[in-house]
């Protein structure tokens, strides 16, 4: 029973029990709440005994804000010395759950914000500070000779000092212009800079329009050194002791906030609370509510019916709690419930979007289907190895989320996968193809590590290409099998023998044909070519029975086998593909084993270049692999596989829990 049967319930309980009632919900994390108050507001038989409730969710919200920003702030200043995979060995907060409810007492949030606030706008002043002093400094170094007092040269009456940056092409017609039209100017150079050359000048009042005239005509860059009282040389001094005095008072900042760091786990689990009583209060809008009463409607999972009233009743108060099956119009959560070893194929079912409550959970097909895909796009066993061994050890070391942990596993069994296609194709790190390419056919790996039968990929194409297309067929067979289950049982048996059963007789025609001429045993391709044209005839006769004319009929049949054969050659082609990319990984491989090998022969500085290709090489190889072996074998699924049955548009099942992001409530 992959997608859970759904019970619709229905709960009415006196008003005044409320928090008791959204309370036990909540830590029951079975019921998932319909908006009762939204419907009785377009419902005329409800909406006149419907009273409106709103509960005020302002102050959660900016009690988690503070929260988010208290956590913000120390991520900040938390040391980042191993990075991503440091930060995930770090682990979660793990706590009871009498721990968890408990954490708003124990946390003086408000203490701690404010606290921290302070210390956030003085850090952010004094970061401001550093980056002025830093830009005053550099402006003013270029000037350090100009040993005037800036505060003197100020206030002379009839003398003005200018500072400008000269370009040094234009510097000799700045000499000739200044000699014949600011006559009562001095000015000389102070600094040169490649092509910039800094220079002073005291210019009587006379000759000021005709100097800032001439510097626009020269195009000279002026600098502006007003507001300072000393010596260029002082002032950098005085700009590098105040520069000194913002950088200690930053490190005592950033000081007092890591001594701080030691609340961060109580804030973390602070804020899952806080959203915790929020999704409570949002709940309690969803209610419908009367004068004395409130009514709760929703979906639970029809195994969990007998758990959810033994539970509701031990609150001791009078409730009525109703559980029925879900109408035909009415539209269940979908639930997905796989064993085990197949739920971390879920992750990929939710990320196309969750199948109809009607529909077939395709999970169990999913997942065997994408490891092996998978695998075969890697095909390596040295690739395969990293990969099964570095996510099960992340499984192992890392403390993350159960939807981390799905896809972690995954991964691990698609490594696994890879290694047992590597060892069917000889992939050991592109070795065997590298020996074969420089040293002949028979200078490939010793037999004893070939598996008998291995096939190659990058030589002998022809088996493995055969293999991607008889999973293709196959893989399609079963979404066309899928889809004639649910015609059957939404529909009639007939009408799904004839949309679909039609095409998986003519497909399996071809098969036994090709097996049978493969293996050269001409009665049993005979026999499938036999059941082939039954099937064709099927399709043309039966595909469209549901048309009213016998011409209808007939020529829908015509078209639908057009359709069905274009669409066959196209569908199982593009199973092609995982041959193509496990020959991309075998080539890239080669190629990087052939550019190692060039490097041997030079002394010393060869190996250690040699090791260098090989290691930089194959951590390339495998990453690009990974990320192809990814994408196209998810494809297959979207694209050929869910085009034959599937239907989403599913809404998630989420029951009022206590759902956690920061942290983990361990079982007691």
């Amino acid at each position: 029973m992959p997608i859970a049967r759904m019970s619709k319930v229905s709960i009415l309980a006196p008003r005044d029990t409320r928090e008791e009632l959204v309370d036990r919900l909540q830590h029951l994390g079975a019921v998932h709440i319909n908006d009762f108050a939204a419907a009785a507001t377009q419902d005329e038989e409800l909406k006149w005994f419907h009273s409106h409730f709103e509960p005020d969710t302002r102050p959660l919200r900016l009690s988690i804000a503070k929260t988010e920003f208290i956590v913000e702030l120390f991520e900040r200043f938390e040391d980042a010395k191993g990075g991503l995979i440091s930060g995930l060995l770090k682990g979660q907060v793990h706590l009871t759950l009498e721990e968890f409810e408990e954490v708003e007492r124990e946390c003086d949030l408000e203490a701690a914000y404010g606290e921290l606030e302070e210390l956030d706008v003085r850090h952010r002043h004094a970061e401001n500070a550093i980056s002025d002093l830093e830009d005053d400094i550099a402006a003013m170094l270029p000037w350090k000779a100009l040993d005037c007092p800036l505060g003197e040269m100020a206030e002379l009456e009839s003398l003005r000092l200018r500072t400008a940056i000269v370009n040094a092409a234009v510097l000799a017609a700045w000499k000739e212009e200044m000699e014949e039209r600011c006559p009562h100017t001095y000015w000389e150079e102070i600094n040169r800079d490649r092509e910039r050359v800094y220079v002073a000048a005291i210019v009587h009042l006379d000759d000021l329009p005709d100097f800032d005239v001439l510097s626009s005509e020269l195009d000279l860059e002026q600098v502006q050194l007003g507001g300072k009282k000393r010596t260029v040389e002082e002032e950098i001094v005085l700009a590098g002791e105040k520069l000194t005095a913002e950088r200690e008072r930053k490190q005592e900042l950033e000081k007092r906030i890591k001594d701080l760091l030691p609340i961060k786990p109580k804030v973390l689990a602070l804020y899952d609370y806080l959203h915790s009583q929020l999704a409570k209060e949002e709940a309690k809008r969803r209610f419908l509510h009367t004068e004395k009463t409130i009514v709760v409607g929703g979906w639970v999972e029809e195994s969990r019916e007998a758990e959810v009233r033994e539970n509701l009743e031990r609150l001791g108060v009078t409730l009525d709690v109703d559980f029925s099956p879900p109408g035909e119009e009415e539209l269940a959560p979908t639930l997905l419930v796989n064993r085990r070893r197949i739920r971390p194929a879920e992750t990929l079912i939710q990320l196309f979007g969750l199948p109809d409550r009607t529909e077939t959970d395709p999970t169990p097909f999913v997942a065997p289907f994408f490891i092996l895909f998978f695998g075969m796009c890697i095909g390596d066993v040295g690739y395969g190895l990293i990969l099964a061994g570095a996510f099960w050890l992340a499984l192992k070391k890392l403390d993350v989320s159960d939807n981390v942990r799905r896809f972690l596993r995954l991964f691990m069994y698609c490594g696994i996968v890879s290694i047992v296609v590597g060892i069917l194709t000889a992939g050991y790190f592109g070795i065997d193809s590298f020996r074969i390419a420089l040293y002949g056919e028979n200078a490939g790996l010793p037999a004893y590590i070939k598996f008998p039968g291995t096939m190659d990929l990058l030589y002998k194409p022809i088996p493995f290409m055969i293999i991607c297309l008889a999973l293709g067929l196959i893989h399609i067979s079963i979404g066309v099998a899928i889809e004639m289950r649910d015609n059957m049982r939404h529909n009639s048996v007939w009408l799904g023998i004839c949309e679909q059963g039609t095409t998986l007789i003519f497909w399996f025609g071809i098969a036994v044909a090709a097996f049978g001429y493969g293996i050269k045993v001409r009665p049993i391709g005979l026999a499938g070519i036999c059941i082939a044209g039954l099937g064709i005839t099927g399709v043309i006769l039966l595909s469209n029975i549901t048309s009213k004319s016998i011409a209808g009929k007939f020529f829908g049949g015509l078209y639908n086998l057009y359709g069905l054969l274009a669409s066959t050659i196209g569908d199982v082609a593009s199973y092609l593909r995982l041959y193509a990319l496990g020959l991309a990984t075998i080539a890239i491989a080669m190629v990087i084993n052939i550019m190692a090998s060039l490097m041997w022969g030079i002394p010393l500085l060869g190996i250690i270049v040699l090791i260098v290709i090989l290691l930089g090489g194959h951590a390339f190889n495998l990453a690009v692999s990974f990320l192809s072996a990814f994408v196209h074998p998810l494809r297959l699924q979207y694209v050929e596989f869910f085009s034959k049955f599937y239907e989403d548009g599913g809404e998630p099942f989420v029951p009022l829990a206590i759902e956690t992001r920061k942290t983990v409530i361990d079982k007691e």
